[in-house]
């Protein structure tokens, strides 16, 4: 059995979205980096950008999504509501998702006492 799933996976290249409300470059750094542990040509990368509302995603996935298909989604949303409601889909869909934006802002509220601009793009207007 073990040479028939050596097969399998032979031929599955797993997805990885990136879904941002911006450009998708902080989190498309962040799966590059990740994605460069492992042999080349290992993933898909499939960048969403410029999400404004749970309905894109929804959208995206009823038209791009197989179920069941080895996927991921790793995203970067500046408005928590968004981000919850993204979240809920996707755990809804059984689509594993990684937020990398979410608990660092909140850990960075946490200490500093003071709320996040929830500022679409942010770091790419400070520069």
């Amino acid at each position: 059995m073990s040479g028939q799933l050596d097969d399998i996976f032979a031929h599955i290249k797993p997805v990885l979205y990136i879904l941002s409300d911006s450009s998708g470059e902080t989190a498309n750094a962040v799966v590059c980096a990740a994605a460069a542990q492992f042999p080349d040509d290992s993933i898909q990368i499939v960048r969403v950008s410029n999400i404004k509302d749970l309905e894109t995603v929804s959208e995206y996935f009823d038209e791009n999504y197989i179920p069941g298909s080895a996927c991921a989604v790793f995203h970067t949303f500046a408005d928590g509501v968004l981000r919850r409601e993204i979240r809920r889909e996707l755990d809804f869909r059984g689509i594993p998702s990684i937020d990398l934006l979410g608990p660092a802002v909140t850990v960075i509220s946490t200490l500093t006492g003071e709320a996040p601009s929830h500022e679409v793009g942010a770091l790419y207007r400070r520069k």
